[in-house]
């Protein structure tokens, strides 16, 4: 199959380009349905039970009590603090309050099963500000308990995060699609990743990158820029040639570049997706990332046509190298030592 091919060579880093005053509508969603309730509860908690420990600080056993919710709390674990509603402070009058702890650190690990039972453990507890006492923080202003408001709002994030969840993620490439692995050696060790490419969605890039696999174009290659939490990058041929400085890094590939090919796939976690100049319509002809973060600024941008199937505790143990400060077009360069990819190879099928 032809590729457009331009014979200038790269003057410039092939860098994913970064922007940065963009938020993805999944977060504001989670901003604007989650954190106003979250804050009035967490208000409303923290006066009453201010006031609570005022009237019983005398007593000893309630003290007990309290120093078991303040622990719970204080780990952060749902299950933790749902122990404590459920066992520890059970018929106490506190158990209440430990559940409505225990719902917002499920709902932060969009745990909503266990956030339903924190709050249904809420329900149960019949404590009268959170089950009984209502307060005009539901829709448009309508009266609801705290309970209650939580119960709904968790009902319309988990709807939302679905929906969203449709939009921002792909479907993974169909059974018997080509697939690449490599092996990379990070200071001795060898990681491991298999990526299985998007050839019908993505042809001229599928076909491209196993063509410069089975020539053994990316072996002794590295990673040569990676920034926590977006994306490792690699594939320049510059990162290979003992006579190329530091400084030519994310400038090399072959003599030609690739025709962008669109498409529905977007930029969520793990996918293979090509780099491109950010002034340039064409891909990189060998340049890639792999993201380790939901970069979806990017879609429509980048060519996606491959995702890791294996191997993703890998891309997250290189996603976290250390890296040196940058010194050169924003490029965050990989400290010693850098990983390197010791051999890529179409798997047999």
């Amino acid at each position: 199959m032809a590729h457009s091919k331009s014979r200038t060579k790269h003057k410039a880093a092939t860098e994913v380009t970064i922007v940065t005053d963009e938020k993805s509508t999944f977060a504001e969603a989670v901003d604007r349905y989650w954190r106003p309730v979250a804050l009035l509860a967490l208000a409303s908690a923290g006066w009453v039970l201010y006031g609570e420990y005022q009237e019983e600080e005398t007593t000893n056993a309630r003290n007990a009590e309290w120093e078991i919710l303040v622990t719970a709390a204080t780990t952060g674990d749902p299950e933790e603090l749902m122990k404590a509603a459920q066992a520890d402070l059970a018929g106490t009058g506190v158990e209440g309050w430990a559940a409505l702890a225990a719902v917002s650190s499920f709902a932060a690990e969009r745990d909503y099963s266990g956030a339903m039972e924190a709050v249904a453990a809420i329900e149960a507890s019949g404590a009268p500000l959170l089950t009984s006492l209502s307060l005009p923080i539901g829709k448009e202003g309508a009266e609801t308990t705290i309970a209650g408001i939580l119960k709904a709002t968790l009902g319309s994030q988990q709807d939302q995060d679905r929906a969203l969840g449709a939009l921002f993620e792909n479907a993974p490439p169909p059974e018997g699609s080509p697939v690449v692995e490599m092996d990379v050696d990070l200071g001795g060790r060898t990681l491991s990743i298999a990526l299985a490419l998007y050839a019908e969605q993505a042809p001229l890039h599928v076909e491209n990158f196993l063509k410069l696999v089975g020539e053994g174009y990316y072996d002794g290659t590295k990673f040569h820029r990676i920034i926590r939490g977006f994306m490792i990058q690699g594939g320049d041929p510059n990162t290979k040639d003992p006579t190329k400085g530091v400084e030519t890094w994310g400038q090399g590939g072959p003599e030609y570049k690739i025709d962008q090919e669109g498409g529905d796939r977007v930029h969520s976690q793990y996918v293979l997706s090509a780099a491109k100049n950010p002034n340039e319509l064409q891909s990189s002809g060998s340049q890639f990332f792999i993201t380790t973060g939901s970069p979806h600024h990017l879609d429509g941008i980048h060519t996606v046509f491959g995702m890791v199937i294996e191997g993703q505790a890998a891309v997250d143990e290189l996603d976290g190298v250390a890296v040196r400060p940058p010194q050169f077009q924003g490029q965050s360069i990989p400290a010693a030592p850098v990983p390197t990819i010791t051999s890529a190879r179409v798997r047999e099928q």
